[in-house]
């Protein structure tokens, strides 16, 4: 029975050291580390009409959000969202703490400040006022061959900086020419 207990024990220790292993290499290099971009030309443009978006950014890091070891879904990344629409200048962005979710994580969209009721639409576009907090959508990255997969799985909220008043970009998951952007790995700037 003492060998037994022994053996059972070293596998507990090994299966734990396995767990603290993976735990240390996300706190180091989360999945999908890196900068990814693209800038939509004007052939792809004019074929795509109702596509605001003419170029996307995304950098995805190590999470400051604290330790979350040992929880059930633990933030294991930051990834900063910029998309730049037609017409203007300026960037909206997403700054969102990211769950693995197998190869994918799972980002949370910026909160932002609360809308007036007058305000409250559903429809895609740049908007004046703003969603109420705790409702700022969100965003995905999966992996693909040469770079990723962002997309929108229901709704996102991208805020102008400086963050506290403005415009916001409001996309759904109904608008296909604007819920999902294939971007390459770049260098991070």
């Amino acid at each position: 029975m003492g060998a037994f207990l022994a053996a059972f024990f070293r596998r507990i220790l090994v299966v734990v050291g396995a767990i603290v292993a993976a735990s240390a290499t996300f706190a180091a290099e989360p999945p999908l580390a890196g900068c990814y971009e693209r800038v939509y030309d004007a052939a792809h443009l004019a074929e795509h009409k109702g596509q605001s978006v003419m170029r996307a950014r995304l950098a995805v890091d190590a999470t400051k959000f604290g330790d979350h070891a040992g929880k059930k879904n633990p933030f294991v990344a930051d990834a900063m969202l910029l998309l730049w629409v037609r017409g203007k200048d300026k960037s909206f962005d997403s700054i969102g703490a990211c769950t693995a979710q197998g190869q994918r994580l799972a980002c949370e969209g910026s909160l932002s400040a609360a809308e007036a009721s007058t305000c409250r639409t559903k429809q895609d576009g740049i908007r004046q006022c703003r969603i109420d907090p705790g409702e700022a959508g969100s965003f995905q990255v999966e992996p693909k061959p040469d770079g990723v997969l962002v997309s929108i799985p229901q709704r996102l909220e991208l805020l102008q900086s400086p963050y506290d008043g403005g415009p916001y970009l409001n996309f759904s998951s109904s608008n296909a020419e604007n819920r999902a952007f294939l971007l390459k790995r770049v260098v991070c700037q």
